[in-house]
């Protein structure tokens, strides 16, 4: 199967499963929320040259809890969070995970799956670690307006997505806050984030929100206990909760 009727493939099959969709979705161009669970794998995908590399993995619990392993599982969390809000609404709309399982998609393949008719916005699902683990907080990154001309709208997105996750955290962790924004022209000596400037190039993804949500900073013991020990997955619906009602109202106000 060829790249193109692969990603037609997985679209098709991730839209009309969702318990929200009928038969006629598709043709109806319901509005699609763009899930990416981050890294994944075992190694680097992609390349360096073309600007697609993606690591398989970046922050690790005290515990060793692997980013990669929390960014699907509460990705899956979260998507079945936008349907509920969906379903409670009377509300048809659709959701598209880039990866459903322990694989490394390189960026440009990432950014394809998500160039597709109907998105309102992607959202790169990551935790954070600050090496020491002593960070608290949830926040959101985005490209650097030196070279985003849609800067202001990827600001009000992601400052309002942090403090719907923080929201949710908090219930949790009362300690944690919500962080806000942050640009990527820390990356890659400067030249910032290999996903943002694979959207940039396609056309369905110029003009809506775009980044990275960084749930909390899993290197924090106290983060941890409270986030991911016990009963993980009704501690990620608890977070997820709030940011899928966010999510829910901006795609439909999309329409």
């Amino acid at each position: 199967m060829g790249f193109r009727s692969f990603a037609f493939f997985l679209l098709f099959a991730l839209v009309l499963t969702g318990p929200v969709l009928g038969q006629d979705s598709v043709a109806k161009r319901v509005p699609l929320i763009m899930i990416d669970p981050g890294h994944g794998g075992n190694s680097v995908a992609g390349s360096l040259d073309e600007r697609s590399n993606s690591s398989p993995n970046n922050a690790k619990s005290p515990s060793g809890i692997f980013e990669k392993d929390l960014t699907l599982e509460f990705s899956k969390v979260l998507r079945e969070e936008i349907f509920a809000v969906a379903n409670e609404r009377g509300e048809k709309l659709g959701v598209v995970l880039t990866r459903e399982k322990d694989v490394n998609l390189d960026f440009k393949t990432r950014a394809a799956y998500c160039n597709q008719q109907g998105a309102t916005c992607v959202v790169s699902i990551h935790f954070n670690a600050d090496g020491v683990g002593k960070s608290k907080g949830s926040l959101a990154l985005i490209s650097n307006p030196k070279r985003n001309p849609n800067y202001e709208m990827d600001e009000k997105f992601g400052k309002a997505l942090a403090a719907a996750c923080s929201e949710g955290v908090q219930k949790l962790l009362p300690s944690s806050y919500s962080r806000g924004t942050i640009t990527d022209g820390h990356l890659h000596g400067g030249l910032g984030s290999n996903f943002f400037f694979q959207m940039a190039r396609l056309p369905q993804l110029k003009n809506i929100p775009k980044c990275f949500l960084e749930v909390e900073f899993i290197d924090n013991a106290e983060v941890e206990r409270a986030i991911l020990k016990g009963d993980r997955i009704a501690n990620f619906r608890t977070i997820a909760r709030p940011v899928a009602e966010f999510l829910v109202n901006h795609a439909l106000g999309e329409r």
